[in-house]
C-alpha cells in the first residue's frame, strides 16, 4: 500500500542519518571553559591564577597558573609569551605539588603539558607559590585595581609592563 507522505520519506531518512552520524560528534566537542585569570604576583613573571580551572577535593586545590613572562622572551628560536603551571595545594598544610608545565608561544599557540607530579613541599614565604595559594585558599584578591581577564592574550598586556616597571598596578 502506497502512503500520500512517501515523498518525504528519503528526506527524511537523510535526515536521521545526518543527525545520527553528527551528534556523537557534537556531544564530544564540550565549548572551553572561559578563563577567570586574576593577578597574584608580579616578580620575574606576572603569575594569574585561573579561578576556572581550580578542582577541590576536600582541602586540596588541583588549577593552573598562567606565568606570563617578559617581552622578548624567547626559548630556542621561538618567543614566548610564558605558560601553564599546573600546581596542586594542600590548603591546610599549606604544601604545593607542582603537576607540569606547558608553554604559550607568541601568538597564543600552546604546546603540551609535560612533567610529572612532584612531591608536596611547603609553601615559600613571599613567592609566587604563596601568593597563589592564598588567592586559591584564602579567597584573597591582590592588585585590586587589575580586573580579573578572560584571555592569555589579556593578561599579557597586563603583565609585561608590570614586569619592567615593577610597578604595583
Amino acid at each position: 500500500m502506497k502512503s500520500r507522505l512517501d515523498h518525504l520519506r528519503a528526506p527524511r531518512n537523510a535526515l536521521l542519518a545526518l543527525s545520527l552520524w553528527t551528534t556523537p560528534a557534537l556531544a564530544r566537542a564540550p565549548l572551553p571553559a572561559p578563563l577567570e585569570l586574576r593577578l597574584a604576583d608580579v616578580g620575574r613573571f606576572a603569575v594569574f591564577v585561573d579561578l576556572g580551572s581550580v578542582q577541590w577535593t576536600g582541602r586540596t586545590a588541583k588549577l593552573r597558573v598562567l606565568q606570563v613572562t617578559e617581552g622578548g622572551f624567547k626559548a630556542g628560536a621561538e618567543e614566548f609569551w610564558g605558560g601553564w603551571r599546573h600546581e596542586v595545594i594542600d590548603c591546610d598544610a599549606r604544601t604545593i605539588a607542582h603537576a607540569g608545565f606547558g608553554g604559550i608561544r607568541a601568538g597564543g599557540r600552546e604546546g603540551p603539558v609535560t612533567g610529572d607530579q612532584r612531591p608536596f613541599a611547603p609553601l615559600p614565604a613571599g613567592g609566587a607559590d604563596e601568593a597563589v595559594a592564598k588567592v586559591v585558599c584564602d579567597g584573597w584578591k591582590p592588585f585590586a585595581k587589575v580586573a580579573v581577564v578572560e584571555s592569555v592574550e589579556e593578561a599579557v598586556k597586563i603583565g609585561r609592563p608590570l614586569i619592567e616597571t615593577g610597578a604595583e598596578p
